[in-house]
């Protein structure tokens, strides 16, 4: 996905948000949003994601600031808070179900309202008590189904802290058919992106075989960007499973890899992108995208 012009404020909002939550003095503010317009202005790069765009921004965050980790405060809140909605959820939503598959990707889905990264408010409690009534606008859990075969590896790729611990109900679902899982989370902090301290404070680590960074604070996934060890599990992978908005759109013109993508479309231009509404929940095979777009283009 390339930049759209609708992004250009969308990145200025995140750079102000980032410099409100770390309550930067307003000298600070100025000198960070001054470059950070400059940027934009001079360096951005239309033809790489807004993702790799974003990266170089909170960076410069970084660099200017010394800031290394500004949203730890609400990282850790929302995982406090998805831990004791966890058995609730457990207890009331998942255990009763018909298809407890089916379910535990929604929650997935549902937990990617946890995003600090879109500006926009969100109420994670509300999107709880409505998720089961929520349609997608694509679900593609039936293709999903026949690439669960057991003894073949996973590699799920994790977006933000807090929503991971709804990921839980997923993993032990690949588990559950046995299935090996590798989860991976950022290789250091930006945004709320969940790192391996995040997981292992949502308990990620009981339910998967192992646990990895991608090696970078990049935020999507570019192969160019990534470690070593994540290209390979990235290789050896047999399904790849990607959450978030930034994750799709690095990887939406990957055609060879099978990469099931898990978000809530929280902006017009990855709407575009989708061909669905803002707002809309997702889970699509990425084959199925790739049909869908060559459809559109006729």
């Amino acid at each position: 996905m390339k930049v759209y012009p609708e992004c250009i404020p969308c990145f200025l909002r995140q750079i102000y948000n980032v410099l409100r939550v770390s309550e930067a003095e307003n000298d600070v503010s100025f000198k960070v949003l001054r470059r950070s317009a400059k940027f934009i202005s001079d360096e951005l790069d239309i033809s790489r994601s807004p993702g790799h765009n974003a990266t170089l921004l909170h960076r410069m965050f970084r660099e200017m600031t010394k800031i290394n980790d500004p949203y730890k405060f609400l990282k850790d809140k929302y995982t406090e808070v998805a831990l004791g909605l966890e058995p609730e959820i457990y207890e009331k939503v998942y255990l009763p179900a018909e298809d407890r598959l089916e379910v535990a990707v929604k929650l997935a889905a549902v937990g990617n309202v946890i995003d600090f990264g879109v500006p926009r408010k969100f109420d994670i409690y509300a999107e709880l008590e409505n998720f089961m009534s929520r349609k997608f606008a694509y679900f593609d859990i039936e293709i999903f189904k026949r690439f669960l075969v057991p003894n073949k590896e996973v590699l799920y790729v994790a977006d933000n802290a807090g929503e991971i611990v709804f990921d839980k109900f997923l993993l032990r679902e690949l588990k559950e058919r046995g299935l090996k899982v590798t989860f991976a989370v950022r290789g250091g902090p930006v945004l709320n992106d969940a790192t391996v301290e995040d997981a292992l404070k949502s308990g990620i680590q009981e339910l998967v075989d192992e646990l990895i960074t991608t090696g970078r604070d990049f935020i999507g996934i570019d192969l160019d960007f990534a470690s070593e060890e994540f290209r390979e599990k990235w290789e050896r992978a047999f399904l790849i499973i990607s959450k978030g908005q930034a994750n799709i759109e690095t990887l939406e013109n990957v055609d060879n890899k099978d990469i099931f993508f898990i978000l809530k479309a929280k902006c017009n231009p990855m709407a575009e992108e989708l061909m669905c509404q803002r707002n809309d929940l997702i889970f699509l095979y990425n084959k199925h995208l790739s049909e869908l777009k060559v459809e559109g283009s006729r």
